[in-house]
């Protein structure tokens, strides 16, 4: 069976950070993500796929918390703080600095039109329920 869940920007930093950086779980308040996932037990995250050049990011190299927050929540490059410090320095006005750094469409745009962004899709696969019973009755054994 296939599941599949919507991925919209008001739930992606949620989903991100709680259900898959975090292992399902729930970290204290104020409690930063890699001092948490330490404790836990959770290995941290990694940049990998072939779109990293890209971006200029390397392969194999820890997420960071901001990272995770610029790419989830804000839709922005994951170095988005830099790239923009960059380019405010060099001249940049605000608008512009900030603009560059917005990965696709700005969200702004979409919301202003009276649409809800779609970010993703989440596409779970998993046994039918007659299945799970007939495992959880086999494994007794």
């Amino acid at each position: 069976m296939l599941s599949v869940a919507k991925i919209q920007r008001r739930n992606a930093w949620r989903y991100f950070v709680r259900g898959v950086a975090f292992g399902d779980g729930r970290r204290p308040v104020g409690q930063s993500l890699k001092d948490a996932q330490e404790e836990a037990g959770i290995p941290p995250g990694v940049w990998m796929g072939r779109g990293l050049a890209g971006l200029g990011l390397a392969a194999g190299a820890v997420v960071g918390e901001r990272e995770l927050e610029l790419l989830f929540g804000e839709l922005r490059h994951p170095d988005a703080d830099r790239i923009e410090r960059e380019r405010l320095a060099g001249g940049d006005d605000p608008a512009s600095a900030r603009l560059v750094t917005v990965l696709g469409q700005p969200v702004e745009e979409i919301e202003q039109r009276d649409l809800v962004p779609l970010l993703g899709l989440e596409l779970v696969f998993q046994p039918q329920a007659s299945l799970l019973v007939l495992w959880v009755l086999g494994a007794g054994r």
